[in-house]
């Protein structure tokens, strides 16, 4: 069966909750002393930015923009965008000691530009993304093919030949040896067929997780390792852009999993919009973007120095990218199967005494898309027609979660940065099996999910969570904002999404 696909270039944003900036950083100090400084821009349009050019070079200013793209990247002294932009942009020095950059106030767009540009990110240096790490635990092997019934696809031959799966990283790497006994124990080729396009450089667990799960599910999937470090010169939104114009790029079609994530309103509409015009960029080559719901139980704009304390209001939202309409957010279950590794149900991963749990919620920020709909969807709990995050789920549970390697020993994954490469893994599985007929890859993921989820599919695709909880909402039948349209039923999906079905 196929399904029309409706693609989001834009993201829709409620300019009263999007265009004040967020509190400032920490004390000031004065003037920045940053040699130079960089962020986004939103274009009406994707034509070149004559105007943006020339008013870019009059201010001393240089541009980035790739053909096609709905968005800019703006850098230069700070001097000269104070100057253009009437801002102060000043250093900050947080609670923990480091210093960072931040504009007075909010820049309006260019008026020297022809009306090209339709608003100016956020100028403040980059927050350090939310990195849902590895778990500890028991070293549980679970068998993550049988469970989500992924097997009839491995046993046709399907393991992910010809796909790429791009793991999008801050801050960290992996270590080769946790690879190398990873597939030992696992039976798996060894090599993984790894690309380490960044540098891999220290340990990261949330890396080796994110590897080592992939290539469990599609071991021969070419991976890519692309890490996403902290800037002081430019601004989250900007480097996560940059990141996918190169993943469009280099790898057109390729299935990308997001790990990270960082509360959505800490940065502006034009930001959001800029950064969901990339992602849809990737998407329109053939490619599919997921990304972690977050670990927080709906809590996820929870300040890092104040985890663990008595929640308030403010703690409460969503991230992006996992919020933005072109991305699938993955939310997280726990998963339980019998002695052979069979699926026997899942409940929402909530662990509330641990201020652990599904991130999941409604947007402040991003308006509810067209093809967000379907039993579950709106209602009581969202009456502010926001967009609901997440879209679909997977273990997450560190009790349940998959066997891994790191630092040489035995752990378990655990958390929405399990969820999210076990959806990427899948969707590996899923594209080879449509292109050995000749069909098209699933590439933008979320109008299809939930088109299949508003019908009388030939093949049930989901396993609907009814049961549990995070922070915030309940698991209901159909949508829910802790697990959303539930946990994939691989083989199910994949014969759905075929033309002619099975």
């Amino acid at each position: 069966m196929v399904l029309c696909e409706s693609h989001v270039a834009d993201a829709a944003t409620r300019n009263d909750q999007s265009a004040t900036l967020p509190a400032k950083p920490g004390t000031l100090i004065g003037p920045t002393r940053a040699k130079s400084v960089s962020f986004l821009v939103s274009l009406r349009s994707a034509a070149r930015p004559t105007c943006l050019y020339q008013w870019a070079d009059s201010a001393q200013l240089s541009v980035q923009w790739s053909v096609g793209q709905r968005w800019a990247s703006i850098s230069g002294p700070p001097r000269n965008v104070d100057r253009t932009l009437h801002l102060s942009i000043d250093d900050y020095r947080t609670p923990n000691g480091k210093v960072v950059f931040a504009a007075d106030h909010s820049a309006p767009a260019p008026s020297l530009t022809c009306g090209e540009v339709s608003g100016v990110g956020s100028i403040r240096s980059s927050v350090p993304p939310t990195n849902f790490d590895v778990r500890p635990g028991g070293a549980t092997s679970g068998d993550l093919l049988r469970a989500y019934d992924a097997l009839p696809l491995k046993q046709s031959g399907f393991e992910g030949q010809g796909e790429t799966v791009v793991l999008l990283e801050s801050e960290g790497g992996y270590l080769q040896g946790d690879l190398t006994k990873f597939d030992a124990d696992e039976h798996l080729p060894d090599p993984p067929n790894l690309l380490p396009e960044s540098t891999n450089d220290g340990f990261e667990g949330e890396t080796t997780m994110d590897i080592e799960t992939v290539h469990e599910i599609a071991p021969q999937a070419h991976l890519v390792f692309l890490n996403v470090p902290e800037s002081t010169t430019t601004s989250t939104p900007d480097l996560f852009a940059q990141a996918f114009n190169e993943i469009g790029q280099k790898w057109p079609g390729a299935i990308v999993s997001v790990s990270l994530g960082v509360c959505e309103t800490f940065f502006n509409s034009s930001d959001l919009i800029a950064l969901n015009s990339a992602i849809a960029s990737v998407e329109a080559k053939g490619g599919t973007v997921f990304a972690a719901s977050g670990d927080t139980g709906g809590l996820d704009c929870t300040p890092d120095d104040e985890y663990g304390q008595p929640p308030a209001n403010s703690f409460v939202g969503v991230e992006i990218p996992a919020s933005l309409p072109a991305v699938t957010g993955v939310g997280g279950t726990s998963l339980t199967t019998d002695a052979s590794g069979n699926y026997v149900g899942e409940t929402t991963w909530s662990e509330p005494l641990l201020s652990q749990g599904s991130g999941g919620g409604v947007s402040q920020v991003l308006e509810r898309p067209a093809w967000q709909t379907g039993v579950g969807t709106g209602g009581q709990a969202d009456t502010n027609n926001g967009r609901e995050v997440p879209d679909v789920s997977a273990d997450a549970d560190p009790t349940t979660g998959n066997f891994l390697i790191t630092k040489g020993g035995e752990s378990t994954g655990g958390g929405t940065s399990l969820a999210t490469p076990i959806w990427a893994g899948f969707t590996a599985l899923i594209d080879q099996y449509l292109a050995s007929s000749h069909d098209p890859p699933v590439a933008f993921f979320n109008a299809i999910l939930y088109q299949l989820a508003d019908s009388s599919a030939p093949y049930a695709p989901f396993h609907d969570i009814t049961v549990g909880g995070n922070d915030l909402y309940l698991a209901t039948p159909g949508y829910d904002m802790v697990t959303g349209l539930g946990s994939p039923n691989v083989y199910n999906l994949a014969r759905d999404l075929k033309a002619g079905g099975a």
